[in-house]
């Protein structure tokens, strides 16, 4: 495992630019975000169609073995990437990208922003091809069930690997369900790297989830998804300084 606190400056990509205006309730940002969709970006172009998907897919040995041995069909939920994108998708990719504005100077200097951005559109992009009836079940899921389920992060890396995706914005994909001591999810392998954008990130996402109602669960309340993304700094997964960013930001 390999813990990164000084990431880089990166290139851009082609995303939208950000801009946030100071408020006396916080921070906001210009509606120029919202209105972004995966048509907006180069990247996104080759991943809408569900053909295309199935290509990419069916040339992925490694992806192939993984759905082989877990007996899970190659079947693209084109509509779950749908609702994904202009929901959970691109409502974590907001709340980090306002939890970046409200970080410390030196923290801000080891985030790539259009990175960030991008891993936090992908991040959930692998769960096109976990099954429906597992993904929306109206109910707790079994062992078997949650082991499929938690195959998405890494289903999501080898989705789009091969598609000119940075390894930075990839290894977000891939461990964004993982943690500094590695009891996350998938099994930590040589590219394992856990850095501020992974926690922004990690954060982002497990917020948005809280606080969006799902088949499983009603919404939770933002004191309440507060309180509990709080146990994350009592437990050393995320900085001090990452929580009260999010506080910030939401």
């Amino acid at each position: 495992m390999t813990f990164i606190s000084n990431t880089p400056i990166l290139n851009n990509i082609a995303l939208p630019k950000i801009s946030f205006r100071a408020n006396p309730s916080g921070i906001h940002l210009d509606n120029q975000l919202r209105k972004d969709s995966f048509s907006s970006n180069p990247i996104y172009d080759n991943f809408v169609e569900k053909a295309r998907l199935t290509q990419i897919a069916k040339s992925n040995p490694n992806l192939m073995s993984i759905l082989k041995e877990n007996k899970i069909p190659l079947k693209i939920n084109i509509e779950e990437l749908e609702k994904l994108k202009n929901g959970h998708l691109m409502d974590t990719r907001i709340v980090a990208a306002k939890m970046y504005s409200a970080l410390p100077n030196e923290m801000k200097s080891e985030v790539n922003l259009p990175d960030l951005q991008q891993a936090a559109m992908l991040h959930d992009y692998g769960k096109v091809l976990i099954p429906e009836k597992i993904l929306n079940k109206n109910g707790k899921l079994t062992a078997d069930e949650k082991k499929i389920m938690d195959l998405h992060s890494e289903l999501g890396y080898e989705l789009l690997k091969s598609q000119g995706v940075k390894p930075s914005v990839l290894n977000m994909v891939k461990y964004h369900h993982q943690t500094p001591s590695g009891n996350g999810y998938p099994s930590i392998k040589n590219d394992f790297t856990y850095t501020i954008p992974s926690q922004i990130l990690a954060t982002a996402d497990k917020y948005s989830a809280l606080r969006e109602a799902r088949s499983y669960k009603n919404a939770m309340s933002k004191e309440d998804a507060l309180n509990l993304i709080r146990q994350d700094v009592d437990s050393g997964t995320i900085a001090e300084e990452i929580y009260h960013a999010l506080e910030k930001a939401v």
